[in-house]
């Protein structure tokens, strides 16, 4: 928190102000700095709270803190200072460095940017107490209150203009509260002539306080419909977009949600969420419009923990748009779980869901990922419920009876080792991976691990290596090397099969051996059993070496020459081959102190191939390249290389605006000057 010292004399305060009128340290910030202090999610976010205009009523106090309400799921006040190092605190559930503090550092500089003036803080501002920021004058001062007023912040104490001190000032709430009635309604008259959104605010309050949400329900619903029924999309080579505006419908959310009826938001986002999902589906922008519809849903969820309903009711209500969310819209219902429920309110969740169940279709002929999928989202969700209302062995039963539906081998397997039936999981591991293996191999691979898990429990190393030779043929990467490594070696025969796994690396030839006598299995690299877990079908034999594992082992084997060598094969190798091989980025980190331009090379193909896939994520992982190069030119004393490189890129890039803003805190930009 803020705190406040004693004043200082006049003297002193004096020389304080000329230094700060001469030096704002805000005005040097940059992006940098920035992103390093509040992170990079709440810069994003901060930016976006800033352009979205949700700072009001920016002031400033004489020793530079800045002080504003910022607009969030309510308006919270929130104050930033910067002196050795950027400081804040807010009035919102995060505390210090939150986005609101980032977005008053923004529009602060943006207003600077424009010229445009930034008021002094009056001492009376309601704001510092909630920030619990402490004013005192000396007993010398004149009790008179100025827009200059005296305000301790981060353990500095400023006293007020002395000149200044001799105009007495009033703040805003003192101004109103000295107007009569009639000045009042005329004042309110002006701004409805003038802001029409003024009229509009005032009829949804009229409407609210008079125990009438209709009004504001049926405008809500009307926003709702119209502007889900926008399209949505964005242009990164030409600049344009078209982007749905929710504020209008957060907005409205906020006013029913603080004057008290959560249900009539409740109801209002069971239709959004239908009606959003099926815009963002066609949509064709950045990511904009979910996050959008997500931010509204974060009040709907805060709405249904106020709801009047009953408390099964307000739970299948988050469970149902849990289920039916394909974007992440409903992010905000984890706070939502957070309230316990009682076993009686989960019971009738688990009979809901049930009814549920039995209306939805599944053709299991066709075995259709989406269908599966959502069935077996459901199936879990009904367990858990009835878990909690104390019926397990009626979420056993249904385990076992929607297995064959939704292929949750998985779930039910370690369920029944959890329950002490054994026998029964390793009958069902079998059988799931005869079912599974060709189609659905990762869930085949799950209870692979599962059963090797047992037969290391029991201590049965041959058989562990057995699975770990298996699962190496059918995907050969460094882990799997490792770990049949391992196992080997706790089964004492991994001197005997080294040379031959080395030799299939190398030639990518079936290191298989038959035993002798009937019905025999084959002996894998010579030694080890096959223990019949994976499909042979699918060992791999591509009659080349397998590149990534080679490179991986030469790096871990710290032999930089080798690993080069093993990597330039591979950049000569067919278009097929390459296809085993993804870890440029593993050969670039490894001998970027004895190859630089080898390793810049390959992260400048990283970054210019991510940049140009104009997506959030994918400008993310570019910028991650980017950093690498600036840190390994500036070592090498590169840094008029680095600015051309980097250039280049924006200018490549010079349509899109969330990878240039990016660029920005790359490049260490002054805030005030990109």
């Amino acid at each position: 928190m803020y705190s406040s010292i004693r004043p200082e004399t006049s003297l002193q305060a004096d020389r304080a102000m000329t230094e700060k009128e001469t030096f704002d340290p805000f005005l040097d910030l940059d992006w940098n700095t920035l992103e390093e202090w509040a992170g990079a999610k709440t810069l994003s976010r901060g930016r976006q709270y800033q352009r979205e205009k949700r700072v009001h009523d920016l002031v400033r106090s004489t020793d530079g803190a800045l002080v504003a309400w910022v607009d969030g799921v309510e308006q919270y006040a929130t104050a930033v200072t910067f002196g050795g190092s950027l400081t804040s605190v807010c009035t919102c559930p995060v505390g210090p460095e939150c986005k609101h503090a980032v977005a008053i550092v923004l529009e602060y500089l943006a207003l600077r940017k424009d010229n445009k003036p930034v008021r002094n803080i009056p001492a009376d501002d309601p704001r510092l107490s909630l920030l619990g920021i402490n004013t005192e004058k000396s007993p010398a001062e004149d009790p008179c209150v100025t827009s200059d007023g005296p305000l301790q912040t981060g353990g500095q104490n400023l006293q007020q203009n002395p000149e200044r001190s001799r105009r007495k000032q009033i703040s805003l709430p003192q101004f109103l509260e000295g107007l009569s009635k009639k000045e009042l309604i005329s004042l309110l008259d002006e701004l409805i002539r003038a802001y029409p959104q003024v009229q509009q605010e005032i009829a949804d309050r009229k409407s609210v306080a008079t125990a009438d949400a209709d009004p504001v329900l049926d405008a809500l619903l009307s926003d709702i419909d119209h502007i889900t029924g926008e399209d949505a999309w964005s242009n990164s080579w030409n600049g344009e977009s078209q982007i749905p505006d929710y504020s209008p419908v957060k907005k409205r959310m906020e006013i029913l949600l603080s004057m008290g009826f959560p249900d009539a938001v409740v109801n209002a986002g069971g239709v959004l969420m239908k009606k959003g999902a099926a815009q963002v589906d066609r949509s064709n922008d950045e990511g904009e419009t979910a996050d959008g519809i997500a931010s509204c849903m974060d009040l709907v969820f805060q709405a249904l923990s106020l709801s009047s309903l009953p408390a099964h009711e307000r739970m299948l209500f988050a469970i149902l748009a849990e289920l039916d969310d394909g974007y992440d819209l409903c992010s905000g219902a984890d706070r939502f779980w957070e309230e316990k429920f009682p076993d009686r309110d989960w019971g009738l969740v688990a009979d809901g869901l049930l009814l549920r169940l039995g209306k939805d279709r599944y053709d299991h002929e066709s075995r259709k990922h989406g269908s599966r999928y959502n069935r077996e989202q459901l199936v879990g969700w009904i367990m858990t419920a009835l878990d909690l209302a104390g019926r397990e062995d009626e979420s056993t039963d249904l385990s076992i009876a929607e297995v064959g539906r939704t292929d949750s081998y998985v779930r039910l397997v370690r369920r029944l080792l959890r329950l002490g039936r054994g026998d029964e999981a390793r009958e069902w591991i079998a059988r799931g991976i005869t079912s599974t293996g060709k189609s659905l191999p990762g869930i085949a691979a799950d209870l692979r691990t599962i059963r090797r898990e047992l037969w290391e429990q029991e201590g049965d190393w041959l058989s562990v290596a057995g699975v770990r030779a298996g699962e190496f043929l059918s995907s050969p990467s460094f882990s799997k090397y490792r770990q049949l490594e391992k196992s080997a070696q706790k089964a004492g025969l991994w001197d005997s099969v080294k040379n031959s796994v080395m030799q299939y690396l190398q030639d990518g030839k079936l290191p298989v051996k038959r035993r002798e006598g009937p019905g025999e299995t084959g002996l894998l690299f010579g030694y080890l059993p096959d223990a019949g877990l994976t499909r042979r079908e699918s060992w791999k034999a591509p009659g080349s070496p397998f590149f990534d594992v080679l490179i991986d082992i030469a790096i871990a084997d710290k032999r930089p020459d080798v690993t080069i060598a093993w990597y330039d094969l591979y950049r000569e190798a067919p278009e097929d081959r390459k296809a085993f091989y993804h870890s440029d980025d593993k050969v670039a980190d490894f001998v970027a102190d004895k190859f630089p331009d080898r390793a810049l090379a390959i992260w400048m193909m990283k970054a210019e191939r991510f940049a140009a896939e104009s997506r959030p994520k994918s400008y993310e992982a570019s910028v991650g390249y980017l950093n690498k190069i600036r840190a390994l030119m500036k070592k090498q004393g590169r840094e008029e290389e680095w600015g051309r490189y980097v250039a280049q890129v924006r200018n490549a890039n010079a349509r899109k605006k969330r990878f240039l803003e990016m660029l920005d805190v790359v490049e260490g930009k002054k805030i005030l000057k990109s």
